[in-house]
């Protein structure tokens, strides 16, 4: 269980703040959820404290009884987390793209929603939302889901949390799981060994009659109300301003499924293997010196320092033999096989990811171009595809969420934009991926569909020169006006006569 973690110095603190947390929200939790929906989800949160131990500090992994003179190596390998950052690093270090399109204009002018789309620009980026992204996937990784909570407020304006799986619990339609029908985020803000003196957060959204009502309070470890910050308050939403995302699982799964877990075995086989090729090194390193038909009194401290010299005797007891003194070495036959093994459990737990092996040694003696290089990340291109499929509407919602939010409360929005927001959008998220690409083919293959037609010359300036709609229009009236002179200037007029006759 749980309580009987042991924590290493290094993620001691983070995973000791996270259980604390974790156990002085358990009470609030058996408030807010009842039956055997409770038992689960405490259970389930139980294991995503596990989860969060294993990715920071390494799977666990048996070793051989230690001996009085001899305490085998203890190294965890970490190779889980590193796959999840590259993962998560993949997926949204170069962010996605989410856009409005104009659904009354049929050209790709946007003009009309154009408040819309700057005051979601300057949410985001006051949010610091991107930079948020690639943090929150890890969350979402390693702790199953991850919520993306939109809230309103006079004071700070249109704020976005992403909120890790130990840190909210929510309930869905019993019809459709797709509707959220209470979501309770709750987080401490003083801990203490003292219940009476310990303080917790809760911010809870639950609908009723058809609307979104909301309430923030203060409790202390026994699950007692110190304080009501905001009193129960019916808002202005028809649903619970929050989008949910569910790291895979099947259909109907409320909790989702961490990437640690299916990593978490090998890894301890590969932290245990590692252990036992350093204590061999280790005994082979601190070589055992013996001694045979040597008096006892001679061989007592003898130094190890190099260029010492032994003065030993024989033993009387050995019929006149002569004393030996000798070293045995460790051979280390087995290393090509371990670093075999070794190997292929790294090859495995980066093919449970569909992360590419791209060190030295995996790519030496291929060609890195472009293409090379897309066929090896196409794996993971695929599988971050698979999570966008999540990701994506949640972002869309998140957008949507805004836009909307800033109609209901327009003097929250004025923060932002002076003009009003306007109906009749849709919002497009287009991801991208962080991987070598080669643009001159592909300029040379856009060129073509120019000049065959099949492509406009605004799509192309667009996409390659990143120019807007107004100054693509203004580029394309500048080139019909120079090929207009230069035909001018190859113009040559028939030859006169003298008398100015043709």
């Amino acid at each position: 269980m749980i309580e009987n973690i042991s924590f290493d110095k290094a993620n001691s603190e983070f995973l000791h703040q996270q259980m604390q947390g974790f156990n002085l929200t358990k009470a609030l939790i058996n408030q807010e959820l009842t039956g055997l929906f409770n038992s689960e989800t405490l259970k389930d949160m139980n294991h995503v404290m596990e989860m969060y131990k294993v990715y920071l500090q390494g799977a666990d992994f048996t070793t051989d009884q230690s001996s009085n003179d001899w305490a085998p190596a203890q190294w965890h390998a970490k190779q889980i987390k590193s796959l999840i950052d590259k993962e998560a690093r993949f997926l949204f270090s170069e962010p996605p793209d989410i856009k409005l399109k104009d659904l009354e204009s049929l050209s790709s002018d946007n003009s009309r929603i154009g408040p819309n789309e700057q005051l979601l620009g300057k949410v985001l980026k006051e949010n610091h939302f991107n930079s948020k992204l690639v943090r929150g996937a890890k969350d979402c990784l390693i702790g199953k889901r991850i919520a993306i909570a939109v809230n309103f407020n006079e004071a700070t304006g249109i704020d976005i949390s992403f909120i890790p799986s130990l840190e909210f619990i929510y309930e869905t339609d019993s019809a459709d799981v797709d509707i959220i029908t209470k979501f309770i985020q709750f987080y401490n803000i003083a801990v203490s060994n003292e219940k009476l003196q310990q303080r917790i957060y809760k911010k809870k959204w639950y609908m009723k009659d058809g609307c979104c009502r909301v309430a923030e309070e203060i409790y202390d470890g026994n699950a007692n109300l110190i304080e009501e910050v905001v009193p129960d308050t019916e808002t202005k939403f028809t649903y619970i301003p929050v989008a949910i995302i569910i790291n895979d699982g099947l259909s109907g799964d409320p909790f989702g499924i961490s990437e640690v877990e299916s990593l978490e075995d090998t890894e301890s086989w590969y932290s245990k293997l590692s252990n036992k090729d350093i204590d061999s090194l280790r005994k082979g390193t601190d070589q055992i010196t013996y001694a045979v038909d040597a008096a006892p009194n001679t061989t007592k401290g003898l130094s190890r320092a190099p260029g010492s010299f032994w003065d030993i005797a024989s033993d009387p007891a050995s019929d006149g033999k002569s004393a030996q003194v000798g070293t045995l070495d460790n051979p280390m036959s087995y290393s090509p096989a371990l670093g075999t093994t070794l190997q292929r459990l790294r090859a495995d737990m980066h093919d449970q990811l569909d992360v590419p092996d791209t060190s030295n040694e995996a790519l030496q003696g291929i060609i890195t171009s472009g293409k090379t290089m897309q066929a090896i990340y196409w794996g993971l291109m695929v599988r971050c595809n698979e999570k966008m499929l999540d990701w994506g509407p949640a972002f869309e919602e998140m957008a949507e969420i805004i836009l909307e939010g800033a109609q209901l409360y327009p003097e929250i929005a004025r923060r932002y934009v002076s003009e009003p927001i306007v109906r009749g959008y849709a919002v497009e998220v287009e991801n991208s991926y962080p991987i070598l690409q080669d643009e001159t083919e592909e300029k040379a293959s856009d060129i073509l569909e120019v000049n065959a037609k099949v492509r406009s010359r605004k799509s192309y300036m667009k996409k390659w020169l990143g120019l807007t709609d107004t100054d693509v229009d203004a580029e394309l009236q500048q080139i019909v006006m120079e090929m207009s002179l230069l035909e001018q200037e190859n113009f040559t007029p028939e030859p006169f006569d003298d008398e100015g006759e043709e």
